[in-house]
């Protein structure tokens, strides 16, 4: 079975605080600081995100793709045969990030032969840069882009997906998969990310659970959801690894992949999500199956 990680965050000032940080964050203190103190929700998330921000127009170009090659590293060392990476949507500044990307790969194949990787931008719809890398999405495609995530706000209540709608459909004209986040923490937004043109992923959609319309709706579009369990638990989307509704997304008919979120920061890589898909009862089989899904519905 191949180890496929379809929600892999390149988690850019987090490693980037490893490398110029004067006093790197400590993930796994952080991690238990966390659990500890801070509720489930928002404010978890936030803390998680939490980390000393470097602009990236002020980092070389070596570093970036340093940066890229250690999250691409990670990856295949965990096992995985493919993995899609989220870049800061700040990577368009730098002429040739594409190329930056692939050469990246290529340095992890060249130890990993096996090992493949595509490029997806995180894309923050409320950013002024938005209609300017709409633009872009073309030569980005043909320079190797693979898609976009859309990530918008609010993220805990019904957004307003007028702009969210235009750039799935200028994604998908250029050729670009699209995926987008929703329901982490309740079912907001996972119907109206179903009906959205070109989105063929939604990233975690736990909260659809609580909703059967919803679930149905998920099963009927033919949507695959990324589930990430670590992520899930650590940000208390549910309260503990039992309570992540896998199992009930294939019982519903809801096509599942696997991923890993921010692996560094989560303290898990994707040998060990496929491990904690089997604790929840899943059999060979159906990860199997989740492994086959995940090679049909790589983006584009």
């Amino acid at each position: 079975m191949d180890l496929i990680d379809l929600y892999q965050n390149t988690e850019w000032a987090a490693r980037l605080d490893q490398v110029l940080g004067h006093s790197p964050v400590d993930w796994s203190a952080r991690r238990k600081d966390v659990e500890e103190t801070v509720g489930p929700g928002l404010a978890r998330l936030q803390r998680m995100s939490a980390v000393p921000r470097f602009d990236l127009d002020t980092v070389e170009g070596e570093v970036y793709e340093g940066i890229l090659e250690r999250a691409l590293e990670a990856a295949a060392e965990a096992g995985a045969v493919y993995t899609e990476l989220r870049l800061p949507q700040e990577s368009v500044i730098y002429p040739g990030f594409m190329e930056r990307f692939e050469a990246a790969e290529r340095s992890v194949a060249e130890r990993f032969p096996d090992f493949e990787a595509s490029a997806v931008l995180s894309l923050n719809l409320w950013e002024p840069t938005v209609k300017e890398i709409c633009d872009a999405f073309g030569d980005a495609a043909a320079a190797g882009l693979a898609g976009v995530e859309l990530v918008y706000v609010p993220y805990a209540a019904e957004a307003d997906w007028t702009c969210g709608r235009a750039v799935a459909a200028a994604a998908a004209q250029a050729g670009l998969g699209v995926t987008v986040p929703a329901g982490a923490f309740n079912a907001a937004n996972v119907a109206a990310v179903t009906r959205l043109e070109g989105v063929r992923r939604i990233g975690h959609a736990v909260g659809a659970v609580a909703d059967p319309g919803v679930m149905r709706l998920l099963a009927e579009s033919g949507m695959t959801v990324e589930v990430c369990l670590t992520s899930a638990v650590l940000l208390g989307m549910v309260e503990r690894l039992e309570a992540h509704p896998l199992p009930r997304f294939l019982e519903a008919g809801i096509d599942v992949v696997l991923g890993t979120d921010s692996p560094m920061r989560m303290g898990t890589d994707i040998a060990a999500e496929y491990a904690k898909a089997a604790a929840l009862g899943l059999s060979e089989t159906d990860l199997v199956a989740i492994s086959e899904r995940a090679k049909a519905v790589r983006l584009p």
